[in-house]
């Protein structure tokens, strides 16, 4: 009898805990919309793919650097942060290497401020593969921070 007792008594809270944890999803859910007035704005995760470039230009002594980075298939929204730290402006440019596609060339002022460019796969098309991003200095060595980063998302 004490045996069947602990097994209905047991069932009991097993039945309220699973409950309790379903009342938990739903409810964290509910976290992801934001209400704006009388509108429900979705927020959208963002699936960043893993090759992140941060490139920090403050102990470069080159007029003209570049680097590579590579876009994944699947991964065409890009966001490039730049700051300059230096003298004079600098002009980043991300060049497709096979295609010749460039995808941004920004100017960017030496006035230590960060600035986000966006590329949400238009204007032009962001094709996957390795691209040369160059920092072209003028007449000055450019100091400061090339950021890019790819989504699966448009950035906003």
């Amino acid at each position: 009898m004490t045996n069947k007792f602990m097994k209905i008594i047991g069932a009991g809270a097993l039945s309220i805990s699973l409950i309790t944890g379903v009342a938990s999803a739903v409810s964290a859910k509910d976290d992801t919309a934001s209400k704006e007035g009388n509108k429900v704005i979705n927020i959208t995760p963002f699936a960043i793919q893993q090759s992140v470039l941060n490139w920090d230009l403050t102990n470069n002594t080159v007029a003209d650097p570049n680097t590579s980075w590579t876009v994944q298939i699947g991964y065409p929204n890009i966001n490039m942060y730049l700051k300059n730290t230096g003298s004079d402006s600098f002009r980043v440019e991300v060049k497709h290497n096979t295609k010749g596609t460039i995808i941004f060339n920004e100017t960017i002022a030496a006035d230590g401020v960060g600035r986000n460019y966006i590329n949400n796969d238009s204007n032009p098309l962001v094709p996957s593969g390795t691209y040369t991003v160059t920092v072209y200095g003028g007449t000055a060595i450019p100091k400061g921070t090339v950021v890019l980063k790819a989504s699966d998302t448009p950035w906003l």
